[in-house]
């Protein structure tokens, strides 16, 4: 479990991520401090809250080494309508802050802060912790009390065990963490705890959640991803004084045979993020033109052939791509980001292929695509996510291919 210690925290009513900012961190820096701002504006979730609702708390290990399990079980939820909250502790939004200057964990520390920006942001299952949401009697989660712990492990565990109590309070909650003297801790307290499994799924988090209430045959099953499997041993680390202690361990996969390469893992994975950066993106740099839609009456109107306005979050890719190169005049190579970022075997979507269909002159001229848009707009949010990618590109291209 990450912890945070005396010398990197500060109690005060800002974040203390928004302390200082190192070359390569501006752009992880502004996401988790919009994080920290969404969670603290008075605003609602978009469906009333249910008296049935079940509130999932998450720590850093399952947002950093299980995201795709939890990524899949949130779409599964908003997809199905599930009363069900995940609520992101703000320890945990300072702890992410502490990995980008991990060449092991900064790739998935920001793949997880803009996942947690877009879902906090849409307001539907995915909730951040605001200062005022706990049992402290200070009633600011932030502010050090008389005798509290103020370093290690059990400093951090106890913030996020506070954000567990105090959203006990209001509706059934559960803590999802992997670390077990966190999940002892809590169920001494009273609170359930679920803890990932070798195959762990959507599916699993669900039936945990529901039991025989709800068909989890619905849901997402296991799928193998990227977790920084090494070629070669890692590089020792030299902690600066934002790090935090986090095991690179369970970023291995722990020796276990996997039938998917790594290759096509980290491909799925650059797909993934680099869309959701690009449609950002977007958004950042249009004006009103991107943000509307066709109204009721024009879509009655409108000619099968004649083309329809969607608001920029609803665009794809290619769309994306066209609004961006077209308007600065970004000379692209082959492949082209619309066709290096299609998920592979997309039925009806040709040029798509895995990541080690790809040669790694395509990956380089892939990425370097990438690099241009996001210079041609000033944009630090594809740039940072490249030079964090990088090493775990190199990696990837080090291991032998197995013959499929």
């Amino acid at each position: 479990m990450p912890t945070i210690t005396a010398s990197n925290w500060r109690y005060s009513s800002e974040p203390a991520f928004l302390g200082t900012s190192k070359e390569n961190d501006e752009y992880l820096h502004a996401t988790l401090a919009q994080i920290d701002h969404l969670a603290n504006e008075d605003v609602e979730m978009q469906a009333p809250l249910s008296e049935y609702a079940t509130y999932v708390v998450v720590d850093t290990n399952i947002l950093l080494h299980h995201f795709e399990v939890l990524a899949q079980f949130v779409d599964d939820v908003e997809k199905f309508t599930l009363p069900v909250i995940v609520i992101v502790p703000g320890a945990v939004v300072h702890e992410l802050d502490g990995q980008k200057n991990r060449d092991g964990l900064a790739w998935f520390a920001r793949r997880a802060s803009a996942w947690l920006l877009e879902k906090i942001r849409n307001r539907k299952s995915v909730k951040g912790q605001a200062q005022e949401e706990t049992c402290k009697s200070s009633g600011n989660w932030k502010i050090k009390e008389r005798g509290e712990i103020s370093s290690g492990e059990m400093f951090n565990d106890a913030l996020i065990l506070d954000c567990c109590m105090y959203f006990s309070r209001e509706r059934p909650t559960l803590l999802c963490s992997a670390d077990n003297n966190l999940c002892i801790l809590s169920q001494t307290q009273g609170l359930a705890t679920i803890c990932p499994s070798r195959f762990w799924s959507s599916r699993e988090i669900v039936h945990t959640l529901y039991g025989n209430k709800v068909d989890s045959s619905l849901f997402g099953g296991h799928k193998e991803s990227y977790r920084n499997n090494r070629a070669t041993p890692p590089v020792p680390h030299e902690p600066d004084e934002d790090s935090m202690a986090v095991d690179d361990d369970e970023s291995s996969n722990g020796g276990e045979w996997q039938s998917e390469h790594p290759i096509n893992m980290l491909h799925a994975a650059v797909v993934d993020h680099f869309t959701r950066l690009l449609v950002e993106l977007v958004g950042a740099v249009g004006g009103e033109e991107v943000r509307q839609r066709s109204t009721p009456e024009e879509e009655a109107t409108r000619s099968r052939h004649a083309p329809r306005r969607r608001h920029y979050s609803e665009w794809s890719v290619a769309e994306c791509v066209e609004y961006l190169t077209e308007r600065r005049k970004v000379k692209l190579v082959n492949p082209r980001p619309e066709v290096f970022l299609l998920r592979a075997y997309r039925r009806g979507t040709p040029g798509s292929r895995t990541g080690r269909e790809w040669s790694r002159q395509d990956w380089n001229m892939g990425l370097n695509n990438l690099k241009e848009i996001s210079a041609a707009w000033g944009d630090v949010s594809i740039r940072e996510s490249l030079v964090s990618l990088a090493p775990h590109v190199d990696n990837v291209f080090s291991m032998p291919l197995r013959a499929t």
